[in-house]
């Protein structure tokens, strides 16, 4: 089954071609944050690939994908410095349907709070939209 990847948007509609949805969402959210000057807000996300040759187990990609994801970024990309959105409201979604589902197997309210770095109150909060 091919992921629904309709809603991402440039660079990383690109990314989830070669990867997919899911580990493109988890590499956005391990991506480090660059304050650009004069803008307010988090940063941008900006992500530079490395080329073949210059490849290395030792790059952060590999730390976040594992070698064989980063292989194929870098075999993709390799050499370009690609901007990334933010997906705040994606991966919010993904995480509250995580939570939600751990709930209903049984994940006691602090097990979900430790596992998502949330409070308990949060994880409630969630819960209560169900």
């Amino acid at each position: 089954m091919q992921d629904d990847i309709s809603d991402l948007k440039g660079d990383l509609y690109s990314i989830a071609e070669v990867l997919g949805r899911q580990k493109t969402l988890y590499l956005v959210s391990h991506c480090p944050r660059y304050k650009v000057e004069k803008r307010q807000g988090i940063g941008q996300l900006l992500l530079y690939v490395p080329k073949l040759k210059n490849f290395d187990l030792n790059h952060n990609l590999v730390q976040v994908l594992g070698y064989e994801d980063a292989y194929k970024l870098s075999k993709h990309f390799g050499g370009e410095l690609l901007t990334l959105s933010q997906c705040k409201q994606i991966i919010l979604k993904s995480r509250n349907i995580g939570i939600k589902s751990m709930l209903q197997q049984g994940f006691k309210k602090e097990q979900v709070a430790e596992f998502f770095s949330l409070t308990t109150r949060a994880v409630c909060m969630v819960a209560s939209s169900i």
